[in-house]
Order: C-alpha cells, then sequence, then structure tokens
C-alpha cells in the first residue's frame, strides 16, 4: 500500500479483503505448519511466499483484476494456496468438481470460462472428455506428482511447483474495493445442471469472523482455536471446504491435507498429527468409525462438524461413545455456506443423553448475523408469535445474512426463484420451535402432492430404512392423471438380505404404520422398486436426474414405448 496516497487527516477506509485474513496468521503463528499427506510440510512463513510466487507467475500469463482462475485438485496445500493468492491479486478463483458427471464437469468449466486452469495429472482423463468446453483456457498448468510421462494430448504452460520455483516472492497486493468478487463453486445440480454461486472479499471475510465467533465464543465441546489441528475432510472445490481453512489461517492453527481421499490414509495422518478438529459428511465419518484401523484410535481430543446431510443418531451415538465430540450444521452452498449450528443451549446440559442427541443432530442455533423466518408462501412469512405460542407451522426456510449469494452467476432467471421479498429461499422445508432450533423436515421437490395433501417423502425414506436389511432408500414423486402426483420408492437391500427380501414384503411392512397411525393411508407408495444403488451427489444427496435417467423407464414404464 502507497502511504504516500493518503495526506494527513484523511481517514483510511480499511477493506475486508483476504488478504488481511493471512496478515493475522503471519502476526502470530509464522512458524505453525501446513502438511501435505506425509510428503510435505512448511510455516505460514513459506506460504505467504508460496503465495506471492504463484501470483507472480499467474501475472506473468497475464492474469489480471476480474479473471478467472480454474483448480481441479484434490484436498491439499496448493488449494489452499490458491485460496488467497487468486483473490489476492484481484482475480476470481473457480473451483470445479471432478466427482460430477461429464455433462456437469463441461457445463461448469464453460460456464465459468477460466483464462489459466490449474489441474492435477490425475483428473486429464475426465479434462479430454471435456475439451470442447476449454475453449477460453489459454493456458494449462500441471499438478504433477508422479514419475508418468506427462499427456500428451494437452499443450501445457508449465508445471505448477516449476513455475512457483522460476517465479521470485515479490508479487506486491493491493488493497481493492472489498466487493471484488473472490471465488466460484457451483451448487450440486441435483434437479438440474449445476448453478454458479459467486462471493465478494467483503462476505468471505465475514464469513470467517463469524465462523469464528460461532466456534469459539459459545458454551460448547466443539470450540476452535489456535491449539487446534486442523484437518477439512469436505472437499475445498466446495463451499470453501465449510470456511474452515480460512478461519483456521486467520487464527494460525496448524492445518494437515488429505491428498486423493482414503480412509486408512486419513486415519494415519489424524493420529500422525493429532488432528483435533474436523468437518465432514456423514458417509466419511460412517467410513472412518467402521473401518479397522480406527478400532486403536483415541479419538477423545477430536472435535468434528458433520454437514452435507442430516446426521442419523445412531451414527452420532456410535460417534460419541467413540470420544468424539461432534455437532451437525446446517448450511446450503448459496449460504457461504453457514447458517446454523447445533450448539446445546445451556439449558440441555443437564438433560437426558437422548435429548442432548436430538438437539446435536438437528439444524441447531442459527450463526449470529444470521435471521432465519420461515414462509408459507413466496409472499408471506409465519407469524413469529405463533411458534412463542406453542404452534410450530411448516413452511420454507428463507435466511438472511451479510455473506449470501446475490445471484447465481450468469443466470437470472434462476436468480428470480433464489430471491423473494429480500429473503433468500434456501429450498429446505421445516419449523422453527420455541426454543429457537432450526428443524428441516424435508427438502422443497421432495414431497408429493397427492389429491391436495403433502407428502414427504424424508417420512417415507426413514420407515422403509426400518425394514431388516433395507440399506438404504429414496422416494421420488411419479405424476398421476387421479392424484397429481403419488410417490414410489427406490430400495437398496445389503448383501446379507439380497435373496431375502422383496418390495411386497416392503409394501406389507409398509401397510402397517397406517394400522398404528403412523402413516396416513394415502401417503403410502404406489410402486416399490429394488436397485442395487441409489445415485447421490458427491455429499451424499440424493441425485433425482441421475435416478430418473437410470431408473425412468422401470418407474414410468407407459413411456417406454413413446418416442
Amino acid at each position: 500500500m502507497n502511504e504516500l496516497l493518503f495526506s494527513s487527516g484523511t481517514y483510511y477506509e480499511y477493506p475486508l479483503i483476504i488478504k488481511k485474513i493471512l496478515t493475522s496468521a503471519l502476526r502470530y503463528a509464522p512458524s505453525r505448519t501446513i502438511s501435505y499427506r506425509d510428503r510435505l510440510t512448511y510455516t505460514y512463513t513459506t506460504l505467504e511466499e508460496r503465495i506471492k510466487r504463484l501470483a507472480g507467475a499467474l501475472s506473468a500469463l497475464g492474469m489480471e483484476k476480474g479473471d478467472v482462475v480454474g483448480m481441479i485438485d484434490y484436498n491439499s496445500h496448493r488449494f489452499l494456496e490458491t485460496y488467497f493468492a487468486v483473490p489476492m491479486m484481484g482475480a476470481v478463483l473457480a473451483t470445479f468438481n471432478w466427482r460430477q458427471g461429464i455433462a456437469e464437469l463441461g457445463h461448469t468449466i464453460s460456464h465459468a470460462s477460466p483464462r489459466v486452469l490449474i489441474v492435477h495429472e490425475d483428473f486429464l482423463c475426465l479434462l479430454k472428455k471435456v475439451k470442447d468446453s476449454l475453449g477460453n483456457v489459454h493456458h494449462l498448468v500441471l499438478i504433477k506428482e508422479s514419475e508418468q510421462p506427462e499427456e500428451p494430448f494437452f499443450s501445457f504452460t508449465g508445471e505448477y511447483e516449476d513455475l512457483l520455483i522460476q517465479t521470485q516472492p515479490e508479487y506486491e497486493f493491493e488493497d481493492f474495493d472489498e466487493n471484488t468478487p473472490a471465488t466460484l463453486y457451483y451448487t450440486s445440480g441435483t434437479t438440474g445442471l449445476p448453478k454458479g454461486v459467486s462471493f465478494t472479499h467483503r462476505q468471505i471475510v465475514l464469513h470467517t469472523l463469524t465462523l469464528g465467533l460461532t466456534l469459539g465464543s459459545y458454551s460448547s465441546k466443539i470450540r476452535f482455536s489456535s491449539k487446534d489441528v486442523f484437518m477439512p475432510l469436505v472437499p475445498m472445490w466446495k463451499e470453501h471446504a465449510w470456511g474452515l481453512p480460512y478461519l483456521a489461517a486467520m487464527l494460525g492453527a496448524q492445518q494437515v491435507y488429505t491428498g486423493k481421499f482414503d480412509t486408512e490414509c486419513l486415519l494415519h495422518l489424524f493420529k500422525k498429527y493429532r488432528v483435533t478438529f474436523s468437518v465432514c459428511v456423514p458417509t466419511a465419518l460412517h467410513l472412518i468409525l467402521e473401518h479397522p484401523y480406527a478400532n486403536g484410535l483415541d479419538f477423545s481430543q477430536c472435535k468434528l462438524i458433520v454437514t452435507g446431510a442430516r446426521l442419523s443418531e445412531k451414527l452420532a451415538k456410535i460417534a460419541l461413545s467413540r470420544g468424539l465430540k461432534i455437532t451437525s450444521a446446517f448450511g446450503l452452498s448459496e449460504a457461504c455456506p453457514l447458517v446454523s449450528m447445533a450448539h446445546l443451549k445451556g439449558d440441555l446440559d443437564g438433560r437426558a443423553t437422548r435429548k442432548k442427541i436430538e438437539a446435536l443432530t438437528g439444524a441447531g442455533l442459527p450463526a449470529p448475523l444470521v435471521d432465519v423466518e420461515i414462509a408459507e408462501t413466496s409472499e408471506h412469512l409465519m407469524e413469529t408469535g405463533n411458534r412463542r405460542n406453542g404452534n410450530l407451522p411448516q413452511g420454507q426456510i428463507v435466511v438472511r445474512a451479510p455473506w449470501l449469494a446475490r445471484e447465481y452467476h450468469r443466470d437470472p432467471k434462476k436468480t428470480i426463484d433464489l430471491w423473494k421479498r429480500g429473503w433468500l429461499y434456501t429450498g429446505d422445508l421445516g419449523f422453527i420451535d420455541k426454543d429457537g432450533h432450526i428443524h428441516i423436515t424435508d427438502r422443497v421437490g421432495n414431497v408429493s402432492k397427492s389429491g391436495g395433501e403433502w407428502i414427504s417423502h424424508q417420512k417415507i425414506e426413514n420407515l422403509v430404512r426400518q425394514y431388516p436389511g433395507v440399506q438404504d432408500a429414496a422416494v421420488i414423486a411419479i405424476p398421476d392423471e387421479v392424484w397429481g402426483e403419488r410417490p414410489a420408492v427406490l430400495v437398496v437391500i445389503d448383501e446379507a438380505h439380497e435373496s431375502l427380501v422383496n418390495s411386497t414384503q416392503i409394501e406389507k411392512f409398509m401397510y402397517s404404520f397406517v394400522r398404528t397411525g403412523d402413516l396416513p393411508k394415502y401417503a403410502l407408495p404406489d410402486k416399490y422398486l429394488i436397485v442395487d444403488e441409489i445415485p447421490k451427489t458427491e455429499v451424499q444427496k440424493i441425485d433425482f436426474r441421475h435416478i430418473m435417467e437410470r431408473y425412468g423407464g422401470l418407474l414410468f414404464p407407459a413411456a417406454e414405448g413413446t418416442g
């Protein structure tokens, strides 16, 4: 910053920009470390140096303020470097989900239009299949970790580490408008093509500060401090890995990155680095606790945020019994992602274990600076007084916060459905209880309207899963000329029961809930289809679009002969 631009008496308008996050780490913990698997460990001082080298290398390739730099990699120190270097030079970091389908990957790369694309060698086979989406990419930068020869199909500008070595750490990061776009990533696209959401420097800094406040200021066992060792188990290409790498950097906490996800490897890293804080989806937690190597590990010092899907009470009990300190959090891509966290209120600390588990597995309480309400329609919010009087009306959860996505990137039509009357519509259905806890009951589109009555898919799925041998279940709505829509269920049977369970048995089982009053008769599914697997997204949400592509012919037999 050039102080000569400021005359005496001139106020400095302090910008909330990402470089200020890094300044904090360098001030308080310059010697604390960042590790990548067993292969590399360096300090925050070295991180700053590498960030300057990366920015200098990108600048030499012609990258300027507002240009887009794309990243396709595993969770790594390199990803952390791009989290800072790209936005700090005024460019936009676009991160891409390499787990999604080819059509979706091609769409997101084309839609984001990066001028530079940094890609790990493991994903070059995917990049070949979307080569027609690379028209705006001027420079391909290769991340190479193996001894294999370079892929001759592509022409690379250089290799990531080589570019850093060849560039001096002299790049000067200037201040600029805090409302400058910093990052861009894409939604899972469960009902259509993924949608892009972008966030400014101001939004990311405010999100980081509030996440730190949420995790550090309340009476809770899930507290994150500079003494923690942080290892994220959610992908860095989505939601900034829940924003926690930015928070860890601001606090100067030790960080560990796993690279390619492998349960045994991450358990080894957990033990080696004595990891004390992480974030993951329920599936990852299940894989960790079920792995034989986990049996000899002490989890008593580890705090874990579980997000991305509802944490079941059964899994929560198993995790707690193994010594883990856990909590659930509710977020969404459009919210960067923090909305709420399942902190226990003081009056819950002395209650029964079951009450605690119900609270810990729920969506929790809104974070500071987050307003949450329930919308009856797109025009009306529920009356707040109703829930204070014990009436708990359900509707769509709507939110306000200073870090919410302002729009879907280059998609004004979809943005109209996102924002209504000054509230962001989450697409989640639920209610807020008299204590202020958010309860998510279903997803908009994850319900059937049959004969004017709403039928919850989630409730049906939970009941079907109670049948012995049922491993998973998913409900979808089938159009019906008489009723409008009717529910149908896809069911996965575990290996031990494959030859023992059929759809007729499940149908009879479900009817028992009608007799007990747990399910209205009109909510009984019309069809039970046993399948090998239920397509899901990378965060284990049911992928309805791929379900229709794979099983549509079986669910809609009348359509098979049309064309």
